[in-house]
Formats: structure tokens, C-alpha cells, sequence
């Protein structure tokens, strides 16, 4: 069992995190500009690659009522082009997790001016967090 790379995906910009070998927490990993989906795929395979990552959890990024706009339309297409590499996808849920990433943020001083790149790597990272979270329930469901 490989680590879980977790990737929330911007407009301009992409934040990645990256689980411990044991998948029981993920880091903030990195944030890339956005250039194109076929360069984006090429970079996380490399990534998935380098640091032994056999599962890519994207953020689903839904509108407020529940239903899916252009964002998860481009979470779909990424995670068929990964898919397509042969590395296993999974969709998450991202609802609100770009306004935690800026609260951690302003809980220590900063602002999402002063720090756009980490909020999309703490995205990432709650995003990872809650697919961890969710698959160690479904594992152990009395727990």
C-alpha cells in the first residue's frame, strides 16, 4: 500500500498534500501554477512516481447546493486522464475547505493575500484529511 497524494484543484493554481506511508494523516506537499490539465497530469504522475503514491484524491468542488458546476466537471476529467496513466482516483468532497485553509492561515497572522500558495497546499491537505478520515470509519465502523 503506497501513500495517498491530495490535490486541490484551482483555476490558477494547484495545492498538493501528500499522506505518511501508513495513511493515517497527510502534510501540505506543494502548490504549482495551473498551466493546463495534460501538463498538470503529467506533473502528478511524476510526483506519484517519486514519492511511491498509488491513490490521487481530488477535490470535488460542489456548488452551494449540492449540485456540480464546471470545477467538478474538471476534477472528472483529471482524475480520467490519471486513470487513464493507470493510477487509481478517487473524488472527495472539498466543500468548504479553501475558507478552513484561510482561517488556519489568520489563526496565525496571515492573510490569504500574503499567502495564496499555502492556502491551496492546506486545502490539499483537508482535503487528504477527509478522505483519510472517512475511509478509516468505513474500515472500522464500531470504532
Amino acid at each position: 500500500m503506497g501513500r495517498i497524494l491530495g490535490v486541490d484543484l484551482g483555476a490558477r493554481r494547484v495545492g498538493l498534500a501528500l499522506s505518511d506511508p501508513l495513511r493515517t494523516f497527510g502534510s501540505p506537499l506543494a502548490t504549482i501554477p495551473f498551466v493546463s490539465e495534460k501538463s498538470l497530469e503529467e506533473k502528478v504522475a511524476q510526483l506519484c512516481a517519486e514519492h511511491g503514491v498509488d491513490l490521487v484524491v481530488i477535490g470535488m468542488p460542489y456548488q452551494a447546493d449540492g449540485s456540480e458546476g464546471a470545477g467538478c466537471a474538471r476534477a472528472r476529467r483529471m482524475a480520467q486522464r490519471l486513470e487513464a496513466r493507470g493510477l487509481a482516483t478517487a473524488l472527495q468532497d472539498e466543500t468548504l475547505t479553501s475558507r478552513d485553509a484561510e482561517d488556519a492561515l489568520r489563526e496565525t497572522g496571515k492573510t490569504r493575500r500574503t499567502a495564496k500558495e499555502a492556502v491551496d497546499r492546506i486545502a490539499a491537505s483537508l482535503i487528504l484529511r477527509d478522505y483519510l478520515a472517512q475511509s478509516a470509519r468505513a474500515d472500522h465502523p464500531h470504532a
